[in-house]
Order: structure tokens, then sequence, then C-alpha cells
């Protein structure tokens, strides 16, 4: 892991497809981990909220709100990670809004871990915009990212009814047929 500074710090370069003409091809981005002490990386988490919002609503305003809660509101919680997905190459102490095209917020927990929150740029989510989307893969991306990080241990997410489909192709299942909604993995 390198840190940049006491803000965002990069984790890892991922790749995602970008359009090209009539195709897509590799596009290499970043995974970088915000630091909830940090204003420039709360002010940018705030700005993609408000970015996003114009397009259509989105989930990053309660992501946002979660992820500045204290932690005594969440006393399972070893620690919460926000990793977005961004174009930006270098100078994480400044993430620049415009550049980010996928926000989560990851639960580390003692007995399990939980995907909260998973948010694509709106203009790049395949339901909001399956014609029109620049980048392909970017949530696939971020969650790719977690379970490499968390192999051999559970991964439970309470998804959206449009969402099941996407975390059932990336290996999640149902872990009550009365909830389809509730899915987990095994990292």
């Amino acid at each position: 892991m390198v840190s940049v500074s006491f803000n965002g710090s990069f984790k890892s370069d991922i790749y995602i497809k970008s359009k090209q003409k009539d195709d897509f091809a590799d596009k290499k981005a970043k995974i970088v981990e915000l630091d909830k002490n940090n204003e420039n990386d709360l002010e940018s988490l705030h700005n993609v909220s408000l970015l996003w919002n114009k397009e259509c609503p989105n989930f990053v305003p309660y992501l946002f709100s979660d992820f500045i809660k204290d932690d005594e509101f969440k006393p399972d919680v070893n620690q919460d990670h926000c990793l977005i997905l961004t174009l930006q190459d270098n100078n994480f102490e400044n993430i620049d809004p415009q550049k980010i095209l996928g926000v989560s917020l990851f639960s580390e927990e003692d007995n399990e871990n939980e995907l909260n929150w998973l948010q694509v740029q709106p203009q790049n989510n395949s339901v909001y915009s399956p014609a029109n989307r620049t980048y392909k893969g970017v949530g696939q991306a971020i969650v790719s990212y977690i379970k490499n990080q968390y192999t051999g241990k559970q991964i439970f997410v309470n998804s959206s009814d449009a969402a099941i489909n996407f975390y059932k192709k990336l290996g999640f299942e149902t872990y009550d047929e009365k909830y389809p909604c509730y899915l987990y993995c095994e990292a």
C-alpha cells in the first residue's frame, strides 16, 4: 500500500472498460480509500453526491452519512472503508469529483463483512443509462478489489432489487429465499 499524506490513499491499479468508437477497451483506473477525518476527502465525496444527483437520485448521500457517523453508533464495526474508483492518476490529497466513476462503503466487522453501499456514476450505470455508457465494469472492479482483500471471509450485501443479478454474476448467493435482496459470498 502506498499512502499519500494523511488523505485519500492509493490502494491499487485496476482495469475497467472505456468506450473507443464502437467498442470498449481496457482503461487503467485507481482504487483510492478516503479518510473520514480529512476535510478534502469529505468535500470530494459530498461534491460527488451533488454532481451525480443532478443526473438521477443515487445512494451517495446515504453512503456519506453512514461514513461520517461516529463509531459509537456502529459498535460491531472494526473499520469502515470508503473506496472510490477514479481516473485521477495522482495528487490524492485533492480528489477531483469529476474523475470519480464509482463509490463504495465497506464495513469490516469481527464476524462478517458488509458491502453497505455501492454506487456507480449514473451515466455509466447499466440500469440508468445502458446505451450511453462511456465506461463498463466499474462496480465489478470495486467488488473484485474488495473480494481480493478479504479472501476466506464472507461478504454480505443488502442489494437493491435492480442490482440482485449484478451481485449474482459476481458470485453472491441469496442466503434466505424469503429475502432475495440479502446476498453473501465467500471472498
